[in-house]
């Protein structure tokens, strides 16, 4: 009888657990415990997002605080430092700003609490940002928490059956027992009894558990996280946008000149540069200063090297036997003029003034001859500048027309462009180098005659306004944007706006929310090295991502 109410009582106690709790985790009211988490005030975390004209703001309703992040609406750019407050009804409280997370944080208990309850909640904010003031309406939708039901939902129903079928088996089998006196089945019962109490621990409901019973399939963020949409869109929070350094620009409707792609090269400028090349050939020695390497500077009429000329002997040795006739023929020529004067009054003047036209001229030629056996040729720079090439080391043996050193001005080069349309020629107003922002060039002369069946059209490339020289190679490729007089209406836009898409299409991300962005495939054509004009795809007053636009385009 004692055995009997002994697993009696433990059948009693096994009720409560095995009719209302199901296998996996369970909390003490047999709540489950690897459900969506809450906020503390019992509701799903809520969110407000208003805009106006100046600002854009977005605010979360997260524990303790509604925590708001505030940007320029036209630019994206965040807002710090503002006074920032939140009135609902007859409540109104400040928000404080948080210099290193760059949000204002909420926490007025009274407001906090009416914000908490369910429903729908009218905000205003005030925005106070230097001379800009502003205010923006939202609602903050607050609703409960709502556990959704997963796959592998535990079946209570089904929990509570088998239950009580196992207690009906084992009262069953306990009663059989005791009325035919056969203790030996009291211990199988007793057994039964005791596992359908403590089932084993590796127990738990259907799918991926962790070692608290936690499902690790659990499913992840919703869209309050980074990640792109099932649309195509991605949903970029404010604190990834800061992050990332999204700017964006509303889009207007414009007109821009038509603009066509030249190939080109850079060339010299024959009135701001030249060669210095040998007219005879010779063994090269070096300048006082030394032989100048390329990027030095030079001014004009500065020597640069000298070219010793060298005879070959047979020449030499004539040269060598004419200075030695001119030599004696002086010695002669002098002292007959010597003679002559010694007897200057007794012979006649015109034989004493031949005499002397005779040793100038002697003296003449022996100063002449002998300055050839060891003459040498000075290289001087023909223009002031730098020397973009050299060719010459100490010692080497030079051939006439070689040539040695090329010396430019770095800030007036050339830029020649090939057209193989004739009439478009008398359409090009200017030009931009692709690549080189912030220098243009101007025509300074178009080809009348064709070269291989091109034209060439000549540039002047212009320096940068603040003073900066072009980064440009006499002989480097370049491609010219040439600017036509036509005018073409479109969206103007920075190159950096235009980027790619997995397929390799040209498109441009627009902000479509707070934090929603959406892409769109355009047509397009350059207006110079750092704007382009959007012709097709995009509508205007669109707040198109300007920076950025190729890190959204990673987000997977």
């Amino acid at each position: 009888m004692k055995i009997f109410l002994l697993v009696f009582s433990i059948l009693i106690a096994s009720l409560p657990g095995l009719a209302f709790a199901a296998p996996g985790a369970h909390g003490p009211g047999g709540e489950h415990l690897d459900a969506p988490a809450q906020t503390a005030s019992g509701v799903a975390a809520a969110r407000v997002e208003a805009s106006s004209e100046l600002f854009e703001l977005v605010g979360r309703l997260e524990g303790a605080e509604l925590s708001i992040m505030v940007d320029r609406f036209e630019t994206n750019e965040p807002v710090l430092g503002a006074d920032v407050s939140v009135q609902l009804g007859s409540l109104k409280a400040k928000a404080a700003f948080h210099s290193d997370r760059g949000d204002y944080s909420m926490n007025d208990p009274a407001l906090l609490k009416a914000l908490s309850a369910p429903g729908e909640h009218p905000l205003i904010f005030s925005v106070v940002a230097g001379k800009d003031s502003d205010l923006l309406e939202g609602t903050l939708t607050v609703g409960k928490a709502v556990v959704q039901p997963r796959a592998e939902s535990h079946a209570h129903w089904l929990g509570r059956l088998l239950a009580a079928a196992a207690v009906a088996v084992v009262a069953a089998l306990i009663f059989f027992a005791w009325k035919r006196r056969r203790s030996r089945l009291m211990y199988p019962a007793l057994l039964l009894a005791v596992l359908i109490h403590f089932p084993p621990s590796g127990y738990t409901a259907p799918g991926a558990h962790g070692p608290g019973g936690e499902h690790l399939s659990a499913p992840g963020a919703g869209t309050s996280a980074l990640a792109r949409l099932p649309d195509g869109s991605v949903n970029l929070p404010k604190s990834a946008q800061r992050r990332l350094e999204i700017r964006t620009m509303l889009a207007p409707v414009s007109e821009a000149a038509a603009t066509m792609e030249l190939p080109g090269r850079v060339i010299m400028d024959p009135n701001a540069g030249g060669r210095v090349q040998a007219v005879h050939g010779g063994r090269l020695e070096p300048a006082p200063a030394g032989l100048p390497v390329a990027g030095q500077r030079v001014v004009k009429g500065q020597v640069l090297a000298y070219v010793r000329h060298h005879a070959d002997p047979y020449a030499q040795s004539n040269q060598v036997g004419q200075l030695t006739e001119l030599r004696a023929s002086l010695t002669l020529a002098q002292q007959k003029v010597n003679r002559l004067e010694s007897l200057e009054g007794t012979v006649p003047r015109k034989e004493i003034e031949a005499a002397r036209v005779e040793l100038q001229s002697l003296t003449a030629r022996e100063l002449s001859v002998g300055a050839s056996l060891a003459s040498r040729e000075t290289m001087v720079a023909p223009v002031t500048g730098v020397v973009a090439v050299t060719n010459v080391v100490s010692g080497q043996v030079v051939e006439a027309r070689d040539v040695l050193f090329e010396v430019i001005d770095p800030g007036r080069l050339l830029v020649e462009a090939l057209v193989a349309d004739v009439s478009l020629a008398d359409r090009v107003a200017s030009g931009h180098l692709l690549g080189q922002p912030g220098i243009g060039m101007r025509v300074i002369g178009v080809g009348r005659s064709l070269r291989e069946g091109v034209l060439p059209i000549t540039f002047r490339v212009e320096n940068a306004k603040d003073g900066r020289l072009p980064a440009l190679a006499i002989g480097q490729p370049v491609v010219v944007l040439a600017v036509l007089r036509e005018r073409i209406r479109g969206i103007v836009l920075p190159a950096a706006a235009v980027v790619r898409n997995p397929a390799n299409e040209p498109i441009v991300w627009i902000k479509a929310g707070a934090e929603r962005y959406v892409s769109q495939p355009v047509q397009f054509k350059p207006i110079d090295a750092q704007n382009i004009v959007v012709t097709a795809g995009l509508a205007a007053g669109n707040r198109v991502v300007i920076r950025g636009g190729g890190l959204i385009s990673q987000i997977r």
